[in-house]
Order: structure tokens, then sequence, then C-alpha cells
């Protein structure tokens, strides 16, 4: 199998125009928003949390699907 080279050698190369900047927020109170986050990220991260939830699916799967024949 022979793999052809396609590409137009004599193609126009385009260049980019003008980048947009980004739109930044500057947020004075950068410490505050930051340990909500935190305290928002340690209730998900919750380990007590986490295996009482577990323990319960496991419960419900095993009256769920424990009879099954």
């Amino acid at each position: 199998m022979i793999i052809e080279d396609e590409r137009v050698l004599d193609a126009l190369i385009e260049v980019a125009g003008e980048v947009p900047s980004p739109n930044l927020e500057f947020v004075e109170n950068e410490p505050d928003r930051f340990q909500n986050f935190m305290g928002r990220f340690r209730q998900i991260r919750n380990a007590e949390a986490h295996y009482a939830l577990r323990n319960a699916l496991i419960d419900h799967l095993w009256e769920e699907y424990s009879n099954i024949e």
C-alpha cells in the first residue's frame, strides 16, 4: 500500500488575526473565597458520610437483589 502526500504545496498560509484578551475577574477577598471552597470540599470529602452512604447502598442492593432466583 502506497500512501501519497495529498497536501497542496502552493497553498497560502493563513496567519491568525488578533486574539481577544480573556475576561479576568479580580477578587479582593480571595482568602475568604478559598476558605469557603475548602469548607464545601471537606463536607463532600467527609469520610464518615462516605462510609454511611456506602453501607446504605450495600444494604439497599442486598435487599433488592438477594431474593432473585
